[in-house]
């Protein structure tokens, strides 16, 4: 069987961490696929504030059409965990909207993750 590298996650483990997933708005604009990107600032977030990661941060990138996710990308503390999660909805072909409606642990951070999302100006 073929790997299959659609939504293929890596990450880079230095100080900072870089995780990331999918598309990045440069691979999008050269391939013409149509999407929205937003961010969301570590600190902006109970925990992230809480551990003082003033430099984190969470980019999405989504089908402004379908709401399909595009891509991930996280510069900050445990990006490497953190993009495991929108590679896995992903890979599984949820969208937006599944991230929007989940419910995250507060004060935690992965929450930076839904934040991103709600970002994206969908209704």
């Amino acid at each position: 069987m073929p790997v299959d590298y659609r939504a293929m996650p890596h990450a880079v483990l230095a100080s900072p961490q870089v995780g990331s997933v999918g598309l990045t708005e440069q691979g999008a604009r050269a391939t013409g696929r149509r999407h929205v990107a937003a961010s969301y600032d570590y600190d902006e977030t109970a925990y992230g504030a809480s551990i003082e990661d003033h430099d984190g941060f969470v980019n999405v990138l989504a089908d402004p059409a379908t709401r399909e996710i595009l891509g991930c990308h996280i510069l900050g503390t445990d990006a490497s965990t953190l993009v495991q999660g929108v590679a896995t909805l992903m890979r599984a072909g949820e969208t937006v909207d599944t991230v929007r409606r989940a419910i995250f642990v507060h004060p935690a951070l992965p929450e930076v993750i839904q934040r991103a999302f709600g970002e994206l100006g969908f209704d």
